[in-house]
C-alpha cells in the first residue's frame, strides 16, 4: 500500500515540478524512492514471516491460562508460584514469582510447547530471563522472556517452566510450570 502512495506522490510531485519548471529535482526524487524500494524489498524477501504457530492447536483438555494484562495481585497467585504477564508487544512477556528460594541464585524460564515438546527459544531464554536472588527475603521477583517462534496472532499453548539454578554449583531444579497461550514476537 506505502508503495503504491510513493509512486502515486512521485507522479504528482513529478508533473508539479514541470509545471513550476524545476524538472531536475526529479532526478534525486526518483533515485532516492527507487533506492528506498529495492532496500525495503531485499528486507522484506529475505526475513519472511515465521509461521511456526499458525497451524498449531490449542488444546482443550488441560488447564491453559492467558497472560495477565497487568501486573499480578496476590490473588492473581493462588496456588501458582508463577504468573505471565504480557508485555508492550505480542511475544514479549514479563513473568512473576512469589516464590521464597532458601538459597542464593538465579530464577530463570524454561518455554516448550504443550502438544509437540518443542524447546521454545532455547538458546536465548536462559540468559534473557536471569532474575537474580541475593538476599532471601519474600518478595515478588520478575522478569521478561521474549518467544521467537511464530509471529503476532498466532497463538498457541505453551508450557513455561520456572527454574532456579543455586550460586553453590547445585543442580538446577524446576519450581513450578504452568501452560499459557503465547504468540511469538516478530522482529
Amino acid at each position: 500500500m506505502l508503495f503504491f502512495l510513493n509512486i502515486i506522490g512521485n507522479i504528482v510531485s513529478a508533473i508539479v515540478q514541470i509545471v513550476i519548471k524545476k524538472w531536475y529535482f526529479l532526478i534525486p526524487q526518483i533515485l532516492i524512492s527507487g533506492f528506498l524500494f529495492v532496500f525495503v524489498s531485499i528486507i522484506f524477501t529475505f526475513s519472511p514471516p515465521d509461521y511456526y504457530g499458525v497451524n498449531k492447536e490449542i488444546p482443550k483438555d488441560i488447564e491453559i491460562y492467558e497472560p495477565l494484562e497487568k501486573e499480578p495481585t496476590e490473588n492473581d497467585f493462588g496456588k501458582f508460584d508463577l504468573v505471565l504477564a504480557s508485555s508492550f508487544q505480542p511475544g514479549i512477556y514479563i513473568y512473576f514469582t512469589n516464590y521464597k528460594p532458601t538459597e542464593k541464585g538465579n530464577f530463570y524460564i524454561k518455554a516448550f510447547e504443550v502438544t509437540s515438546n518443542d524447546h521454545l527459544s532455547a538458546d536465548r531464554m536462559k540468559i534473557k530471563s536471569k532474575v537474580n536472588v541475593e538476599n532471601l527475603e519474600s518478595k515478588l521477583y520478575s522478569g521478561e522472556i521474549m518467544i521467537y517462534e511464530g509471529s503476532w496472532g498466532d497463538k498457541y499453548g505453551a508450557r513455561i517452566e520456572l527454574w532456579f539454578e543455586p550460586l553453590n554449583g547445585s543442580k538446577d531444579y524446576k519450581i513450578t510450570e504452568r501452560n499459557y497461550i503465547v504468540e511469538g514476537w516478530m522482529r
